[in-house]
């Protein structure tokens, strides 16, 4: 008892750094928790997951049509992310349409799982890059971009409005 007497000051000063010690612990485990970054949001993504055979396999499916050019698939979470590069003059509907039919190609399960997006993207050609054309001609003319979403409890696309 003698050298706590004779060591007050230390004492406390100690304590109150202790104290500060835990206070910053679980202030870190609250700002910077450990685990995943969708916490529990993705509970049952296991039974509907997609081999990176099936991406590919999905991407073919639907590069199947003429006009389009390139097809890419990302997957983040419950979000599945897909983008046409298509010809310039393809018709906008008819890619619409072509989005709407390869909805097939996913399982009831996977489409009450996952909310899937559409972008359609036209292809820069030689001539577009070449041309003289002022920025608001070009702006004018042009029917892409067009983004698509389908939440996983429609059934049905949603298009941005063009």
């Amino acid at each position: 008892m003698k050298i706590i007497k004779n060591n007050k000051g230390i004492f406390i000063t100690l304590f109150i750094i202790l104290i500060f010690a835990i206070a910053g612990i679980f202030a870190l485990k609250a700002f910077f928790p450990s685990g995943n970054e969708y916490g529990n949001r993705l509970k049952g993504i296991e039974k509907v997951s997609f081999s990176d055979k099936e991406i590919t396999k999905l991407e073919k499916e639907i590069k199947d049509r003429e006009k389009v050019k390139k097809v890419s698939i990302n997957i983040k979470g419950k979000l599945i992310n897909i983008m046409l590069t298509v010809e310039n003059d393809a018709d906008i509907s008819d890619m619409k349409d072509h989005c709407k039919e390869k909805l097939e190609l996913f399982d009831e399960e996977e489409l009450s799982y996952y909310d899937l997006q559409f972008y359609l993207i036209a292809e820069e050609s030689k001539e577009s890059k070449d041309d003289k054309e002022s920025k608001e001609e070009k702006e004018e003319d042009t029917k892409y971009p067009a983004i698509g979403y389908k939440h996983k409890t429609s059934s049905e696309i949603k298009w941005s409005n063009n």
